[in-house]
């Protein structure tokens, strides 16, 4: 009996290693399902530097986050799972706080009415934050959050606002964004790179690109005319290089030899053919050399464009009503009713910000507000995310008032109309250019209005914090609304100067 017994013993176990042979894929085969929180990783350079973000990212599936899930005051691993990780290969600074190429675990301490605190640790290993050990940090830094109109499902992290030496981490969840500001040595690690590879092999490119760093970057123009020039003697006429070479002379305050450049530069365009080039050269020529208008000067200039727009001087007499609908980047949008009373210092502002509603007036006397039919027993987060206050509402009536009251805003105490008017082209219409700046009690920026040359309608516009830098915004301006007798442009379009970065539209809808 036992023989038998072994025997059969013996056949079974022969059938499952025969079938162990046959189907090895279907007897290891893994049951998988999506994880709850996806990985995700996020890569990029920033001038010389690279960078990779590895974390998870949790939803927020019907539930209150910050204070509830995530507590307010606690360390918190900024995801999910493991603890998220920051990779960098070259020494960057947040805050002014210096921090050595690595990867280190990425921590923040959410707060309900006060900035949070990014932290990096040394300790990447850490399931979360379990264990975490604030002797290992090598930064701490406070940085403060911004509400969101809308609600973002799944946490997630990105880069914007990237330049040569700057960039913005960006996390964003439920209704809080974080900025991490974040710079970079990229200047001096080109100038080292420069002083390192440039001898008696270097090519017509490389002084080139050497020299539109410098340009781009407003480093040493006169170092980048000496690249520029060297290129010239290796390489000869191109008409692409030689129209940043004619920039680089006119910067130098060289404007003879820079027009020669440039025009030989539209030559050589012209012939090619290639029209992107020519179109460029051809407005900076027309630029260099704008042609002053004898006939108009600045303050007749304004006087001109008021009564197109005012025919009836009803500005700072009657109240003007808007219904507005103002778009931004990443399809976000509010819609704002607005009436401005400059003759009774009165200001009203009802908005739609996602699933709000709130209500601002303001006065000399003072403000009120409402937000979802509420008056009050408005919460501190409720405060500073809806900006509740009287000088958050002086702001907005500034704000409001002076753009869609332009060009009759341009009458108030305290602006400097500059005489010199010039015939110049603005983004291909050929129009009026008027220069305003205002006094150091009023502001500091300086803005250019550009008008329609004879109906002297307002066209678009441009401002500068400074204008070496060539910073601020221009805005373009597209159809018209008619607002009682007031003529007033129906859609402005904003982007920045340096890049171009579409900054959103606002349009009259009523």
């Amino acid at each position: 009996m036992k023989l038998i017994t072994s025997y059969s013993f013996f056949l079974q176990l022969k059938w499952y290693s025969l079938l162990l042979l046959l189907f090895p894929l279907a007897l290891n085969a893994q049951f998988t399902l999506p994880p709850a929180s996806a990985p995700a990783r996020v890569e990029t350079e920033v001038g010389l530097t690279s960078f990779t973000l590895d974390y998870h990212r949790p939803g927020v599936k019907g539930r209150k986050i910050f204070g509830e899930l995530i507590p307010y005051g606690e360390v918190w691993r900024t995801g999910a799972n493991e603890a998220t990780t920051l990779f960098f290969d070259r020494e960057i600074s947040i805050k002014d706080q210096i921090v050595p190429p690595g990867t280190y675990a990425l921590y923040t301490i959410p707060r309900e009415d006060a900035e949070w605190t990014l932290i990096l640790s040394k300790d990447t290993t850490l399931w979360g934050a379990r264990g975490y050990d604030p002797s290992k940090d090598v930064l701490r830094v406070d940085l403060p959050t911004k509400a969101l109109p809308e609600r973002v499902e799944s946490m997630e992290f990105r880069w914007m606002n990237i330049t040569h030496t700057s960039a913005d981490l960006v996390l964003e969840w439920e209704n809080t964004r974080l900025e991490i500001p974040v710079t970079l040595g990229t200047h001096e690690q080109v100038e080292k790179l420069i002083n390192q590879s440039f001898g008696a092999k270097t090519t017509g490119p490389d002084y080139y690109r050497a020299a539109r760093y410098y340009l781009d970057n407003n480093l040493d123009l006169q170092q980048a005319k000496e690249w520029m020039d060297r290129r010239q003697d290796l390489d000869g006429d191109q008409f692409g290089v030689m129209r940043y070479h004619a920039i680089i002379e006119h910067e130098l305050g060289n404007y003879s030899a820079a027009d020669k450049i440039m025009a030989r530069s539209l030559e050589l365009a012209e012939a090619a053919p290639n029209p992107h080039y020519v179109r460029m050269n051809t407005q900076t020529l027309r630029e260099w050399n704008k042609e002053p208008v004898a006939y108009v000067s600045g303050s007749q200039l304004l006087e001109k464009t008021i009564a197109y727009h005012d025919p009836q001087a009803q500005w700072g007499v009657l109240p003007v009503s808007l219904k507005l609908y103002e778009s931004r980047p990443g399809g976000s949008y509010r819609r704002s009713e607005v009436t401005m009373d400059e003759g009774h210092e009165m200001f009203t502002l009802a908005q739609i910000r996602g699933r709000d509603e709130i209500y601002r007036a303001y006065n000399a006397e003072g403000c009120t507000f409402s937000l979802n039919g509420r008056t009050d027993g408005f919460t501190p987060e409720e405060i500073r995310q809806h900006r509740l206050s009287c000088e958050a509402g002086a702001v907005y009536s500034n704000y409001y008032t002076y753009l869609w009251g332009l060009p009759m805003k341009l009458r108030d105490p305290g602006t400097i109309i500059d005489d010199n008017v010039y015939r110049v082209d603005f983004f291909g219409k050929e129009l009026l250019e008027m220069k305003v700046t205002y006094t150091e009690e009023v502001g500091g920026d300086t803005w250019y209005f550009y008008f329609h040359p004879e109906t002297y309608a307002l066209s678009g516009y441009r401002f500068y914090h400074d204008e070496a830098a060539n910073d601020g915004e221009y805005i373009l301006l597209e159809g018209e609304a008619q607002v009682g007798a007031l003529r007033i442009p129906a859609k402005r379009h904003w982007y920045t100067h340096g890049d171009r970065k579409y900054l959103g539209s606002d349009e009259v809808v009523e």
